[in-house]
């Protein structure tokens, strides 16, 4: 039986990553880990509303899984979060962040918009409409 499933996302710098989703989006730092060198963090959990982030500095997450090793980052995966303040979300975010995807309604029948997160990953925020 599965219990939870959080995304683990690789990142360049932790403690970059860490502002914005600390800052803007307000998400709390359950745990952190220094990086080897005492530069910094090399890792983070972070959590809101019972959902769980972790962000993972890239050179030591690829020490841990080298198949995961690339020249640059390339975000392969997108953060869908269900909000049930969409306006105000929006309306907040579209001030502190880039929006890459107005405001619309799916094919599937929910609100959404999207906005850049730092390495470029994407986080679509969304309400259902019907």
């Amino acid at each position: 039986m599965y219990k939870s499933m959080t995304t683990n996302l690789m990142v360049t710098d932790v403690d970059k990553s860490l502002s914005f989703y600390r800052d803007i989006l307000h998400f709390n730092v359950i745990n952190s880990v220094k990086a080897e060198n005492g530069a910094g963090l090399q890792f983070a959990i972070l959590e809101r509303d019972g959902l769980m982030l972790m962000l993972q500095e890239k050179s030591n997450l690829t020490a841990e899984y080298p198949v995961l090793a690339t020249e640059m980052l390339h975000p392969s995966v997108t953060l869908f979060i269900m909000v049930d303040d969409f306006e105000a979300t929006y309306n907040k975010l579209k001030e502190n962040c880039e929006v890459v995807s107005e405001i619309h309604t799916t094919f599937y029948g929910s609100k959404e918009f999207a906005v850049a997160a730092v390495d470029g990953y994407v986080l679509t925020f969304a309400e259902h409409t019907g």
